[in-house]
């Protein structure tokens, strides 16, 4: 565009020296009076010289930011309400073969058990951000085959050949901020640090939460949650059980070393342990056992060249475990809850460009936390609690949003009392291998 410029400059010069050539031969009269013409000519070439560059600049601009739009809107859908900034879709399917067995106390017991099966996670997200306001809100399907809190899995064929599984609603929640707070209500993803097996990684916490701090420096959670719709007795009505929940803590950093340090207490009302219809509990005593659990848990992250190793511990213990031997979340337990009501675990783990390593081992004992929400791969098909083994897992990712992961759980029960009579679970093996697809 320039260069055009140029030459519309050049020929309007090259036009006009001629003309200031003949006009030697004029009166003076003439010759100013060609002279204001061609100001005034040369003039509004300049003015529609200014107006063309002006317009360049504005589309070279326009350009840049069209390009800035895009990029942003990458992986987002653009809504209509100018209220609403973006809503994010956060979507992941996850094919798992499973493959398990159990080895009873009783050798010559009929009831040796194998299983294989596939399954298949499918979740949808959607969160909806209102930046002028400071609120977001976030809703998510699950499609699985069982109405259970610590279960996100759909079985292939279980009930018929190549039947459906439901879909229901993973999580609804509404998170307002407030400089350095922020306050969810709704059913919401786990909010606090923890290991693996204290709560399943598919347990959605229903009621309000609190929370202060940013990425780094000091936090704290605080909780008050629905757990449990019980009978309050005598046909008069309903009650609702619910569980309360704080946690403080400090992320920092030491060079490129991140860590974490937290300290928990969680309690249950009295209420939901009142609730035998809850099996889960086993024969505990009502008027003097009790949910009420402290942890502590720490975690730290270090690069080493193109590798981030880590490594996390957590110990925990439920205050509120009382009652005589066999008043245990275990049915016939040989001990008093108040000496089994401790569990720990820890773990490391190394990302190595594409693959990923990882080592965990935990205890669980009979009385130490609330066994129906804990993980559920870890004792699976042997027992909630009095449990203790090891994870191994190894994975690999191929692209940023596909990639496979092998898992090998081994457990079996802390507290050996069962004999070679009965037909209870001594130990188990399950191996997982996942693939999973992010979108």
């Amino acid at each position: 565009m320039k260069k055009i410029l140029s030459t519309v400059l050049a020929l309007s010069v090259s036009v006009a020296l001629p003309a200031i050539a003949d006009a030697q031969s004029t009166s003076q009269d003439d010759i100013k009076r060609e002279l204001e013409a061609m100001r005034a000519q040369l003039a509004a070439q300049m003015e529609k010289i200014s107006a063309l560059e002006s317009k360049l600049e504005q589309v070279e601009k326009q350009k840049v930011e069209g390009a800035v739009v895009e990029e942003k809107a990458a992986g987002k859908v653009a809504l209509a309400n100018k209220f609403i900034n973006q809503l994010t879709l956060k979507s992941d399917l996850r094919v798992r073969y499973d493959r398990g067995s159990r080895n009873y106390y009783n050798e010559s017991s009929s009831n040796d058990y194998n299983r294989d099966r596939w399954r298949t996670r499918f979740r949808i997200g959607l969160v909806w951000d209102n930046e002028a306001e400071d609120w977001q809100v976030g809703a998510g399907l699950i499609a699985n085959d069982q109405n259970q809190a610590t279960n996100s899995n759909g079985t292939w064929s279980q009930n018929s050949a190549f039947d459906r599984n439901y879909v229901s609603l993973d999580y609804a929640y509404a998170k307002h901020k407030w400089q350095d707070f922020s306050f969810t209500l709704g059913q919401q993803p786990n909010p606090y640090e923890m290991a693996w097996v204290m709560y399943d990684g598919d347990v959605r916490f229903a009621g309000l939460t609190a929370q202060y701090g940013q990425k780094t420096g000091p936090f704290a959670t605080l909780g008050a949650y629905d757990a449990k719709l019980v009978p309050t007795g005598n046909s008069a009505g309903d009650n609702t059980a619910m569980l309360y929940y704080g946690q403080a803590g400090y992320r920092g950093a030491a060079g490129d070393v991140k860590y974490t340090l937290a300290a928990g207490y969680q309690k249950y009302d009295q209420s939901l342990i009142n609730d035998y219809s809850d099996s889960s509990l086993g024969n505990i005593d009502p008027d003097e056992y009790g949910l009420e659990i402290g942890d502590l848990y720490g975690k730290i992250s270090v690069p080493a060249g193109s590798a981030t190793l880590g490594a996390y511990g957590q110990i925990w213990k439920n205050f509120g475990a009382d009652g005589d031997v066999g008043e245990s979340q275990i049915k016939n337990f040989p001990k008093e809850p108040d000496d089994a009501d401790m569990g720990w675990a820890v773990g490391v783990n190394a990302q190595i460009d594409k693959i990923y390593l990882g080592l965990d081992y935990s205890v669980i004992e009979a009385d130490s936390l609330y066994g129906f929400l804990a993980d559920a791969d870890f004792g699976s098909g042997m027992s909630w609690t009095n449990k203790k083994g090891y994870r191994l897992q190894a994975g690999y990712d191929f692209t940023k949003n596909w990639s496979a992961l092998i898992s090998y759980l081994w457990y079996e029960q802390d507290e050996d009392f069962y004999n070679a009579s009965t037909s209870k679970v001594e130990d188990a093996e399950i191996i997982f291998i996942d693939a999973k697809y992010k979108f």
